[in-house]
């Protein structure tokens, strides 16, 4: 977003500080206003594709499995294995199909990690304190183009469609009292899509459940993974963690329920009667 908008890691710090319409809000949030104020949505357009990328045309990855034709060499022990993979890894070409094969996989999982945000969200609709769930971040957002931590692209400078880590969702409640339970629901569906054989990649931390009291707008806290409350970790020792229990407090995180809007978040449950959101936050 910043370099759409010509901004340089030397000057953005200076130029948000200087800013006459910064308000109160931090340097993430300003670019982001900036980004939408120009282009009307969130989501970075990259022009990077398979096609202009690739270093090879073939239309199927030439890295498929190395490690399987390579170790079924007997004569080769483990260190020269690894070094011949490495060597392997190097020297071949990227093609087009393994591009595109990067890209098919993230927009895989972006549409599994949606899946069980709505199994998720139609256990929280029964429970009769909650109010409204909307998914945000990467998951709900079109994905974006940018250089992976895969050493292999990495190294290359080319750009796949972002890995989404975590499913972020707003809960809008009028009592945070029973977010053991909330936790307790994640870890449920995990358990039953792994029983139903429905492997999504995803474990019951990968949920990250962001409490919204529905009367004030405030955000109270981040669902805690925890089994125990406190758990004497170093994440409990941040002031105000555990005031209301199983709700955890992040000290680089601060939701503002304002900026969720029609553009950057999906409303996965509202119950009957219940305000709707306000206009995008500008």
């Amino acid at each position: 977003m910043a370099i759409d908008l010509g901004l340089r890691p030397g000057s953005i710090v200076e130029e948000h500080a200087l800013a006459p319409d910064r308000g109160d809000r931090i340097l993430l949030e300003w670019v982001e206003d900036l980004f939408f104020a120009k282009h009307g949505h969130y989501s970075p357009v990259s022009e990077h594709t398979p096609e202009s990328q690739a270093e090879d045309p073939a239309e199927e990855s030439l890295l498929v499995d190395p490690y399987e034709e390579l170790a079924e060499d007997d004569e080769i022990d483990p260190e020269s294995l690894y070094e011949l993979l490495q060597v392997r890894e190097r020297t071949t070409p990227v093609s087009l199909g393994e591009i595109a094969q990067e890209d098919k996989r993230m927009l895989g999982r972006q549409a599994d990690f949606r899946k069980a945000a709505g199994v998720v969200s139609q256990r929280l609709a029964e429970m009769p304190e909650v109010c409204e769930v909307r998914l945000f971040g990467s998951v709900a957002l079109p994905l974006w183009k940018e250089v992976p931590y895969h050493s292999r692209l990495r190294r290359r400078g080319i750009s796949v469609y972002h890995q989404c880590n975590n499913i972020d969702m707003a809960v809008w409640v009028t009592s945070p009292e029973r977010a053991d339970h909330m936790r307790r629901i994640c870890s449920r569906v995990v358990k039953e899509l792994n029983e139903k054989e429905i492997y999504l990649s995803i474990a019951h931390h990968t949920f990250c459940l962001h409490l919204v009291d529905a009367n004030e707008q405030r955000y109270l806290g981040m669902v805690c993974h925890f089994s125990k409350c406190p758990k004497y970790k170093p994440e409990c020792a941040v002031p105000g963690c555990g005031a209301h229990k199983f709700v955890q407090i992040l000290p680089w995180f601060r939701l503002k329920p304002a900026r969720l809007n029609a553009f950057n978040s999906q409303v996965l449950f509202r119950r009957e009667g219940f305000g709707e959101r306000a206009e995008p936050y500008v």
